[in-house]
């Protein structure tokens, strides 16, 4: 079987992906990666199988990428540049894509969700596809983030409907592939109806599906799969780092390596471990001093910087200074001075 896997350039997306590209390989499988830039094709080339192989489409998310919050149509403004992004990598992907598709004689897309371009692509070669969800569940919808309730969920969808830039890039897809992707999809999370969803999330973490998603899914989430987290060891080709951070940064005392063999050493003594961390959205240097309207930012009222040295400080005064626990917090940012004006407790350890 020949397994095409369209990832998204992210740590948590593509960990997933590479287990399950892993044990397709071991299984005699062949196994293509499908890449809108370059920055995580040396992490997935690691894996050890001849079998492997990777094919990029450059640039497409530079050419969509949305111009500056200021230059931008006030219908834009409205709606968060990943989402406009996506969609516009997806009408410059998908000819290149279509075209390796076929040379490549696929029978499966294994796609994440965040990729308009994969579903679209099943749809037109009429080949299986699965999508892999590594939100917290199949009904948490990135695009409806900060929004409360059918009306403003409903307020949302409207909103990347009402995009000039979406409906641009929409048109062109609909008019060359007769495929309507502000009908079919919820813009993050475009699962094919006819396609199948695993989530490495846990069922029980699941809401109810909205009533304004519910009239494209239909009942779709029922038929979801949980699968638990998916992931490789660091021998196996776990990626760890995202390549996308600045490599121009200062290397602190934040950076070294993950202290394991001294947290066995504490749980040894009855210390109870409080393991924190900040992720790589608000920390990114994207967010990180980002601020020009909550629909860019997915509801957060603030930068990233900003909520993060708030909830640092709570956290500190939480558990600093109680010997009952010591707290890894981890994913602070590369920023040199984000842990400027901080006392860290001694019962701390930052990375």
């Amino acid at each position: 079987m020949k397994v095409a896997i369209f990832a998204f350039e992210g740590v948590g997306h593509l960990n997933p992906q590479l287990a399950l590209a892993t044990k397709f390989l071991e299984k005699g499988h062949d196994v293509r990666f499908y890449l809108l830039s370059e920055k995580m094709e040396a992490d997935i080339k690691k894996l050890p199988f001849d079998a492997l192989d990777v094919h990029v489409t450059p640039e497409c998310m530079k050419n969509a990428s949305p111009v500056e919050y200021e230059d931008q149509d006030e219908s834009d403004r409205k709606v968060n540049d990943l989402i406009i992004c996506m969609l516009g990598a997806a009408w410059y992907s998908l000819p290149g894509e279509l075209k390796d598709l076929k040379k490549f004689g696929a029978d499966l897309i294994l796609y994440d969700p965040f990729v308009v371009s994969a579903p679209i692509a099943a749809y037109v070669l009429n080949i299986p596809c699965v999508s892999t969800v590594t939100v917290p569940s199949v009904n948490h919808y990135t695009a409806l983030a900060g929004r409360n309730g059918e009306e403003e969920y409903r307020l949302a969808l409207e909103e990347i409907q009402e995009s000039s830039t979406m409906q641009r890039f929409a048109s062109l897809l609909k008019e060359k592939y007769n495929f309507d992707v502000l009908d079919k999809f919820i813009m993050l999370n475009n699962y094919l109806k006819t396609g199948l969803n695993i989530c490495t999330g846990i069922k029980d973490f699941e809401p109810a599906m909205p009533e304004a998603v519910k009239e494209k899914y239909g009942d779709i989430d029922e038929k979801s799969v949980y699968v638990g987290p998916m992931l490789l060891t660091k021998e196996q080709g776990r990626v760890s780092s995202n390549p996308q951070a600045n490599p121009e940064a200062n290397r602190q005392s934040i950076d070294a390596p993950f202290p394991s063999e001294d947290l066995q050493k504490y749980k040894e003594q009855g210390k109870t471990i409080v393991y924190v961390s900040f992720g790589t959205v608000a920390t990114n240097p994207h967010f990180w001093n980002y601020n020009p309207s909550p629909t860019k930012m997915f509801g957060a009222k603030s930068s990233g910087k900003v909520f993060c040295q708030a909830m640092w400080q709570r956290i500190f005064e939480a558990f600093g200074k109680n010997d009952k626990y010591v707290v890894v917090m981890a994913t602070v940012a590369e920023d040199p001075d984000a842990l400027k004006g901080f006392e860290i407790p001694a019962n701390f350890i930052v990375r």
